[in-house]
């Protein structure tokens, strides 16, 4: 996909103004979304991101695709014992996804930069595996997660330009997190039972 983006953004899609820079030509005023608040980066995406995620958690918990979509997660066996169509829900949960990557894109496009380059997703993919990870794979829990890497991130950048402190500290506190919610989950799964040897 990146080098189908590449390919288009030397080809037709390119900007012929950004003097061999390969962009996009830009999108016009009304396209872009607009600011919650003035000078800030805060967009009208935020909104629709809150409302996709109670939209995704809805559909998981009262839908037949959605308890489908939980079951195969779960167990994909037993899923299928049960009878549950687990190439079909995988191919969903496929399509799905890459949907909402691609409006995320979009969002970005349209509430930040206003154009498409090839590195404007400084591993975006990777943070959001994170931060599915530290909600539990809860849609809803997805918002306090990507508010705390946020603010982690954005957090350790302030401190590295206002007092010298590196910003691998950001990566570091992310990875901890992330560690800690690993092992209470699995302490919450399985109990631990310590037994005395008997002389």
């Amino acid at each position: 996909m990146l080098l189908f983006v590449s390919l288009m953004l030397d080809g037709p899609m390119k900007d012929p103004g950004a003097m061999g820079w390969p962009q996009s030509v830009a999108l016009h005023g009304e396209l872009e979304l607009s600011k919650l608040i003035a000078q800030t980066r805060l967009h009208t995406g935020l909104l629709g991101a809150v409302g996709l995620a109670v939209a995704l958690w809805a559909f998981m918990k009262y839908t037949v695709p959605g308890f489908d979509l939980r079951a195969v997660g779960a167990n994909a066996k037993a899923a299928a014992f049960a009878g549950v169509p687990v190439t079909r829900t995988v191919v969903l949960v496929a399509m799905l996804s890459g949907a909402l990557a691609g409006l995320a894109g979009a969002i970005e496009v349209a509430g930040r930069t206003g154009y498409v380059t090839l590195d404007m997703s400084p591993g975006y993919g990777y943070t959001g595996i994170v931060i599915a990870m530290l909600a539990a794979l809860n849609p809803l829990g997805v918002l306090a997660a990507g508010v705390f890497v946020a603010g982690v991130l954005v957090g350790a950048d302030s401190m590295s330009r206002a007092v010298g402190v590196p910003t691998y500290i950001a990566d570091v506190i992310v990875a901890a997190s992330l560690l800690s919610v690993l092992v209470a989950t699995l302490l919450t799964q399985y109990r631990l039972v310590w037994r005395q040897r008997t002389p």
